[in-house]
Parts: structure tokens; C-alpha cells; sequence
């Protein structure tokens, strides 16, 4: 090695200790030359541009920086067999970079050729890649990249850029400046946009390349040596811009195809690649729903991959202003963050149906990139290829495992239930017989069905056809062998049927008694919920929307499904206000949309338009053509006949679009916010009971209230009569099912258990009165914490997470034996409901340092209190974990007053 390749490698050691630079005699000590040889060496550096000096005593120098691409390490360079379609499109052009770049003993001069956006920055860099990964260049070579373009105005400064200036070659160069073409010495130079050299610059460039050096502008006398390998790219055609001298020396011309001939696979990996890019600048994971994903693969992209690249940063952008608004922890793109020429794409997806297949999956309804992860899918298989429960419960916990919204989730779950009822109601008479039935699930369960149809029958004065016994009979028979096992049933539509469907919830409560009576098992609210779906009528299984004098448009899929469920609605409002657009499945999506363009502007009064529509594409249409148009348009995808006729009724009287669509979301269950709310009031209750009559329990109410509550109205006083003791407890559980018994105070012992008890003696002399004060502030302490819970808690019922929240406190703390006292126990309290709703937001867990060995030491006091958090688990849908279990425990245990048994009476 020479020396000054020596001292050149020593600078470079020492400069990652001494950002701020090294001087000569730190490099002649390390190496054990003469400090002058050394400075010498690094004043030669210096000119040729490899290393910085700065100026001072002693005088200081420093590695040049590099000009790399952003992206570059050393670590993690581009190289061409990495490149997407480096096996496909690109096979034949990274055949011949390899053979040029390899060229002894520099290599060969490269031209690439492609439309703007087609990758040839991308590719010149994979070239550089290639040749460090293969020896060809050192791994600190350089890489220099210069867009001619960028002083197409200004020749001679171009022309200085690239060779450099000698000192009073033009007014302004008050010193010698080294070009681009020596500061990429041992490296390689890019030249992007090569056209927009002037001929002069062209031909100082091809001397270079004949001779290996070139004057700098104004040197007349130096020449300037350089071993710099040269691509250069160009948009244009090399024939017309180009010098013949300049062309005749660059041997080696490859052509990158652009966008539109590359493969669908290709388009998804870069696809991929750019989001995978985008979440790793972030540091976020970034969710995309599927038609969104398929519309960038199928939009015409004119700009090529430069704008496919910028195009889905644009829709992270928009999905970024999301996440910081709603303090998510993802990016979730939906078609409104699409740029409209991108939304267009869906409409390409019935040309390429059978190749978008083999790429992603029909049963992947959201795909997601994360910053430490490749591409993934949520993945979720269709209810044909199992029993339709497992379905929803995988998918439900595929889903709250990736973060996504409980609305989206719902949105989700809904269509698959939507789909099972229509395979399993409208299609069964097609497929089977009565007998061949009872071969499959037995006579017991016919005997049932046929019973729960009669009675249906009855009840809704309606005719249960052979196509309902088919699909009721087997759904039946694996739901009764699912209760059985003990296994879960979720049904995320059970309060939209509940509320629109009363009469056929109530029949379902009936059929689940008789199933209930004959196989021995509690049928599940849930699994209540689907059996009423049986008994609603075909037509309100089909999907549908609704609207007001804003126009309301329903737009389906298939040859008359949108004109019958306009007509229904249209029908019972005695009007023609909603119009069906009905598409046949053989219909271009093109022309589907320039079809409801033109009804939209038609029929838009200023009022705004409600689009109505099943699936697919046209989920995407409203969004398009309000940007076209301006015309304002709110759309409802998987609608349903009663939404058609909820938006006719409310938009013939005269409602404004925000309000329709708000009724006919929420009849879909899309805000529900995915909690059940409490169909009871929960009143707080004081229960005052003598042993015959109720004179003793009336005076008792009226001491209460006198002396105690005064005028508190969030107390209730009830008298009792304990005749017997049975009948006594029966009325205490009547009163818990909806009432909170803050005591018991009587004049004979009726202690209940888990309610303190007051005997009347004790509140007559004034030995209780502490005591039941505090029970009283402590009703007033909860009231206002429930109230202020409600402003503050968003993804759940704040009402039901208190009321839960207070239950599993108190019953925990009796179960362990501990006496909390009031504070902490509040304090308790709040924690648990904050948890509850980090963790139905999707939240991150606590960390609980050396679990196992808590685990260990409270193995049981953990068991009693995961039994009991279970039900809120259930409820709400959460998963608490075993760090949090622990924080709790030791909230509890070391909180307490003492350790003991509880007693509830004083």
C-alpha cells in the first residue's frame, strides 16, 4: 500500500473518535512517520478533493463526505439482483449492467434509456451495489449522482460542476474548485438527464473517457486525472440530443422498460416495497383495505414508478393526519386517502380478476406493512371452509391483534355474516332434501326446527319455507354442539337485530327455550341474535340504502337487486324518489360510473346525494365523483333494504345529508362504537326490612331519609318483609339485577352476602352512623367519577366500564379475603377502567418486572383474580394479560387495610 493511501486510511480510523478532525501529528504518531511527510500527503488529499481542511493550530482535517443516495449504507446498498423484476423485466438489463460494469479493467461507459419515473436513478445506484458487493469498487468508493437538468439554463456553470473551476476563470471563482468527475475518482459518476449537456460539455466528456483526464473551465496548461466509471440516463432519444462522437463512445445502452410493461407481480412488489418504505420512515405500521391496494395496482400510472412512488405517499400523508388527530398507533388507508386518478383503478378489476387472485386473496380484506417486518396479509378463510363461528372468532382476534379500529372490525364481521346468511338461507333448497338432512344432523334436531318454525310461524304470521328448515337445521346442529363444548359465540350485529328486527328477536328468545328444554344447554344472547336472522324476510337480506330531497341513489350489483329494493322503499313512502341503478355482473365498471356521474349531477337539488351500494368498486364511486363534480355525496356500502327505506323516509321529509347518513350507518351498525349498552338503569339502593309486616321497615325508610340522605336523590329507600328467608333473597335478587344495595338495616339479622348489613339498633343509638355515612359519600364519590369517566373515555361505554369496573373491585376484594379502604379502592377502580379503555383502543400492556417470580409467590390470588375479570374481558372484548393481572394483584394486596376475612356486617 502507499503511503498516502496509508495515512488517507488512518484519517478515516481516527476521524469516527474525532468528528471534529485530526491533526498531522495524531496521523505520524499512529503510523511512525515524519509529521511532514504526513502533512504533505494530507495537503495532496486535500486538492484532490478526498478530504476536508479546516483551518486553525493546529490546522485540522476530515474525511469528505460522500455523495450518496440518502438510503445508503454501507450495509444496506441497492444491488441489481435485489431489484424488483430482477427476474422478470429487468432480467435482461441487469444481464448486460453485469457485463458492463465488469469490463476489464474500469469497466464500460453505460447509457440507460426510459420514459421519466421508469427507475433509472434506482438502477444506476444497484449498478454501484453490484460492483462494491463484487470487489469491482472498494466499499468507501464513491457515488456520485448530478442531474444535468439542474443548470440546463446556465452551460458554463454545468460545465464547472462537472470538471471544476480554476481559480479566475469566470467573475466569482475566487478559488480553484474541484468537479464532480475527480470528487467521484475511484468511484462512479451518474449523470441523470444527459441530454441537457451542451455539445462543449459532451465533448470535454468523451476526452475523458478516450484519455482519462480533462481540464477544469479556465485551466489551460493541468490536466486533472480521474478513474471515474460513467453512466449516464436519458428521457429522450440519444439520436436527436446527442452528439454522434459522444454516443460512438458509450458502448453499452440499456433500456428500462416503463410501468405499463411490467407484470401485475411486479407492480405489487414495488407496491409493497414503497409502503414497507414509508412505515419504516414513519416508525409506524401502516394497515391498506384491500380495493385500495388493488386500485394501485390497476390505475393507469402515466409518471411510472416515480409516481407510483409518490402517489402512495400522498395516501399515507392524508392516513398520517388520521393517526395524530385520532391518536392512533397505525396508518389505516381507506379509498378516501386515495388520489381520484388512483380510486379510478377498481374499475379495471373485472379485466384482471383471475391475476389479482393470485396475488392477494379475496379472503384478505387488509394488508399491513410494519417498519421491522416484510408484507404481510390478514388473511382471513372463507365460512365455507369451516364452521361459520370459528370463522368470526378468527377473525375477530386476527383483527383486534392487528390494531384495527372496533368500527372497521365490525364493518368486517358484518359482511361475513351478511354472506353466511345468504348462503345458508336463500340457497339451501337448491342443494338438499328433507331426508338427507336428517341423515346429516339427526332427528332430534329436525323435531326441534320443525318445532321453532311452527312456532314462527305463529308468532309472525309469516310462512317459514323449506329453504329456511334446511339452513336452520344444520346451523342448529353445530351450534348446539358448540354450546356444549363451551365454546364462545360473538355477534357484533346483536343490537342492529335487536332494534330492527323486535319481532323476529323475540321469537328467536322463544326458540331458544324449546332448543334450551331438549338438549339440556343455555343458548348464548349472541347465538339469540343469529337464530332471529332465520325468521327475517328474504328481502331485507338483501343489501340496500336509504335517503331524503338529498337524492338518494342505490347502486348494486346484479340485474334487477337495486331497482327492487328502490321500488320496496319507494312502494311504502308512496313516492319515486329513490332511484336503483342496477349493475349486471357482466357490465364495465367504466360505464357503471359514468352512469351514476350522470344520475348524481341529475338529480343533485343542492342538497347532496346518499349513494347506497353492496360492494366492490362501487364503494369507491362516491368519492370520485365528488372531487369531479362537487356535488356533496355520502356513500353506505353493504346496505340493506330497511336502510333504503330508512334514507327514502328521511329524505322525503326534508333531512340534510348528514343526518340520513348518520340514521343509515348506525342502522348497519358502523357506530356502535362495538359495545353493548346497558338496557337498565343501575339505582342505588338502601333496603330497610322487618320480620312481619312492613310497619318496622317504613319507619326505618323514613329515619334514612330523614337523618341520612335528606335530600339525595341518587339513593333509593325500599322496605322489605322477611315472612321467610327464601322469599327474602328472591327479592334481594330481584332488586341486584338492576339496583346496586349499598345495605341492608334491619331489625333481626338478614345479613346477605357480599351486602353490609346495619341492625336497626345500631342506627337507632347512633353506633352505625359513621359507618353508613361513609357507605353514602362513597354513592356520592362513585357518582361523580362516573360522570367525569364519561367525558373521558371513548371506545367503551363509560357507564358500563364504571359499573363493571366497581363489581369486579368489590367482588375481588371479598374473594381475597381484604379489607380495601374507600380511596384505594377508588383509586382501583379508575385504574382498571383507564386499562380498560387503553386496552380497547389498542393500547400497549404495562411490563411487570420479574413476572415469573410474582407469579411464583401469588400463584393463587392471580387464579381468583383472573375468574373474576374474565366476564369484562369477555365484554369488552379485551385480553388484560398476565402483566397487568399482576400490577392489579399488587394493587390489592398491598393496599389492603388488613388481611382478613371481610365481614359486612358491623
Amino acid at each position: 500500500m502507499k503511503k498516502i493511501d496509508e495515512v488517507y486510511d488512518i484519517l478515516v480510523q481516527l476521524t469516527e473518535d474525532k468528528e471534529s478532525g485530526v491533526c498531522a501529528a495524531d496521523i505520524a504518531l499512529k503510523i511512525g512517520i515524519d509529521r511532514t511527510n504526513v502533512s504533505r500527503y494530507l495537503n495532496e488529499l486535500y486538492k484532490a478533493g478526498k478530504i476536508e481542511k479546516i483551518k486553525g493550530r493546529p490546522v485540522l482535517y476530515k474525511v469528505k463526505e460522500k455523495k450518496r443516495n440518502s438510503k445508503e449504507t454501507a450495509k444496506a446498498l441497492i444491488s441489481l439482483d435485489r431489484l424488483i423484476g430482477a427476474d422478470m423485466s429487468l432480467k435482461a438489463a441487469i444481464q448486460l449492467a453485469k457485463a458492463a460494469i465488469s469490463y476489464p479493467t474500469d469497466g464500460l461507459p453505460i447509457l440507460i434509456l426510459g420514459e421519466t419515473g421508469a427507475g433509472k436513478s434506482i438502477f444506476a445506484e444497484a449498478i454501484y451495489g453490484f460492483a462494491v458487493e463484487s470487489n469491482l469498487l472498494s466499499s468507501d468508493a464513491p457515488f456520485i449522482s448530478f442531474n444535468c437538468a439542474d443548470y440546463a439554463d446556465n452551460p458554463q456553470l454545468l460545465i464547472a460542476q462537472l470538471f471544476g473551476v480554476k481559480k479566475g476563470a469566470y467573475t466569482g471563482a475566487a478559488e480553484d474548485k474541484t468537479g464532480l468527475l475527480k470528487q467521484a475518482d475511484g468511484g462512479i459518476i451518474f449523470l441523470d438527464e444527459i441530454h441537457r449537456l451542451p455539445p462543449q460539455g459532451q465533448e470535454l466528456l468523451f476526452i475523458y473517457m478516450d484519455k482519462g483526464y480533462f481540464r477544469p473551465l479556465g485551466e489551460t496548461e493541468k490536466v486533472v486525472t480521474s478513474k471515474a466509471r460513467l453512466i449516464a440516463a436519458t428521457t429522450e432519444e440519444p439520436q436527436s440530443y446527442l452528439l454522434k462522437t459522444f454516443i460512438r463512445r458509450i458502448p453499452v445502452t440499456i433500456n428500462l422498460p416503463p410501468l405499463r410493461e411490467k407484470t401485475l407481480a411486479e407492480r405489487c412488489g414495488l407496491i409493497c416495497a414503497f409502503l414497507s418504505e414509508e412505515s419504516a420512515r414513519i416508525n409506524k405500521d401502516i394497515y391498506i383495505e384491500r380495493n385500495c391496494f388493488i386500485s394501485y395496482l390497476l390505475y393507469n400510472c402515466a409518471g411510472n414508478i416515480g409516481q407510483l412512488k409518490n402517489d402512495i405517499q400522498i395516501a399515507c400523508a392524508k392516513a398520517f393526519l388520521n393517526y395524530k388527530s385520532q391518536s392512533r398507533e397505525y396508518l389505516f388507508i381507506s379509498s378516501e386517502d386515495l388520489p381520484l386518478h388512483v380510486k379510478r383503478g377498481i374499475m379495471n378489476l373485472h379485466k384482471f380478476r383471475d391475476e389479482i387472485e393470485t396475488l392477494i386473496s379475496s379472503n384478505e380484506e387488509v394488508l399491513y406493512f410494519s417498519p421491522d417486518k416484510d408484507y404481510h396479509t390478514i388473511f382471513l378463510r372463507d365460512s365455507s371452509e369451516g364452521h361459520f363461528y370459528e370463522v368470526i372468532e378468527e377473525k375477530l382476534e386476527i383483527l383486534n391483534k392487528s390494531g384495527i379500529e372496533e368500527q372497521e372490525i365490525n364493518r368486517i364481521l358484518n359482511d361475513e355474516i351478511e354472506k353466511h346468511f345468504k348462503k345458508y338461507i336463500q340457497n339451501m333448497a337448491e342443494k338438499y332434501h328433507k331426508d338427507e338432512i336428517s341423515k346429516i344432523v339427526g332427528e332430534e334436531v329436525i323435531n326441534t326446527t320443525e318445532a321453532i318454525l311452527n312456532m314462527a310461524e305463529i308468532k309472525l304470521n309469516r310462512y317459514m319455507d323449506e329453504k329456511i328448515f334446511f339452513g336452520l337445521a344444520l346451523h342448529l346442529q353445530k351450534t348446539i354442539d358448540r354450546i356444549k363444548v363451551g365454546g364462545k359465540i360473538y355477534n357484533p350485529r346483536l343490537n342492529f337485530i335487536r332494534i330492527n328486527y323486535p319481532d323476529e328477536f323475540i321469537a328467536a328468545v322463544e326458540a331458544a327455550k324449546l332448543i334450551d328444554q331438549k338438549f339440556k344447554i343455555e343458548t348464548p344472547l349472541d347465538e339469540i341474535g343469529y337464530l332471529a336472522m332465520f325468521f327475517v324476510p328474504d328481502e331485507d337480506l338483501q343489501s340496500e340504502e336509504l335517503e331524503g330531497k338529498v337524492a338518494v341513489l342505490v347502486a348494486m350489483h346484479g340485474d334487477t337487486t337495486a331497482s327492487s329494493m328502490a321500488k320496496v322503499a319507494n312502494d311504502l313512502a308512496g313516492t319515486e324518489h329513490v332511484i336503483g341503478l342496477d349493475m349486471p355482473l357482466a357490465m364495465d365498471p367504466e360505464k357503471m360510473y359514468k352512469k351514476i356521474k350522470e344520475y348524481a349531477i341529475k338529480c343533485d337539488r343542492g342538497k347532496g346525494v346518499l349513494l347506497l351500494v353492496d360492494m366492490g368498486s362501487l364503494k369507491n364511486f362516491g368519492n370520485m365523483i365528488a372531487e369531479e363534480t362537487n356535488i356533496k355525496i355520502k356513500t353506505v356500502d353493504m346496505v340493506t333494504t330497511l336502510m333504503v327505506i330508512d334514507a327514502c323516509h328521511k329524505a322525503i321529509t326534508g333531512k340534510d345529508l348528514d343526518e340520513i347518513y348518520e340514521s343509515v350507518s348506525k342502522i348497519n351498525n358502523r357506530e356502535s362504537g362495538g359495545f353493548r349498552k346497558s338496557t337498565a338503569h343501575i339505582e342505588n339502593v338502601i333496603i330497610t326490612a322487618c320480620f312481619t309486616g312492613q310497619g318496622a321497615a317504613k319507619e326505618l325508610k323514613k329515619i334514612v331519609e330523614e337523618e341520612y340522605l335528606r335530600n339525595n336523590s341518587s339513593i333509593k329507600v325500599i322496605p322489605e318483609e322477611f315472612i321467610n328467608k327464601g322469599e327474602f333473597e328472591e327479592s334481594i335478587k330481584k332488586h341486584k339485577q338492576n339496583s346496586d344495595i349499598i345495605a341492608i338495616i334491619g331489625t333481626l339479622d338478614f345479613a346477605v352476602p357480599d351486602i353490609p348489613y346495619i341492625s336497626a339498633a345500631d342506627l337507632l343509638t347512633g353506633k352505625a352512623k359513621d359507618f353508613l355515612l361513609s357507605l353514602i359519600d362513597e354513592v356520592e364519590t362513585y357518582k361523580k367519577i362516573e360522570q367525569s369517566l364519561c367525558e373521558h373515555l371513548k371506545a367503551v361505554n363509560a357507564e358500563e366500564c364504571f359499573r363493571m369496573s366497581k363489581s369486579s373491585v368489590i367482588n375481588i376484594s371479598k374473594a381475597l379475603g381484604l379489607l380495601i379502604p374507600s380511596e384505594v379502592k377508588i383509586g382501583i377502580i379508575l385504574h382498571m377502567a383507564f386499562l380498560i379503555e387503553k386496552l380497547a383502543s389498542g393500547g400497549k400492556r404495562a411490563i411487570f418486572e420479574n413476572l415469573q417470580e410474582y407469579e411464583k409467590r401469588h400463584k393463587k390470588e392471580l387464579v381468583i383474580l383472573e375468574n373474576h375479570l374474565k366476564p369484562l374481558e369477555d365484554y369488552f372484548n379485551i385480553d388484560i394479560g398476565p402483566h397487568e393481572y399482576a400490577y392489579l394483584c399488587r394493587m390489592f394486596l398491598e393496599n389492603a387495610e388488613e388481611t382478613r376475612q371481610f365481614s359486612t356486617s358491623v
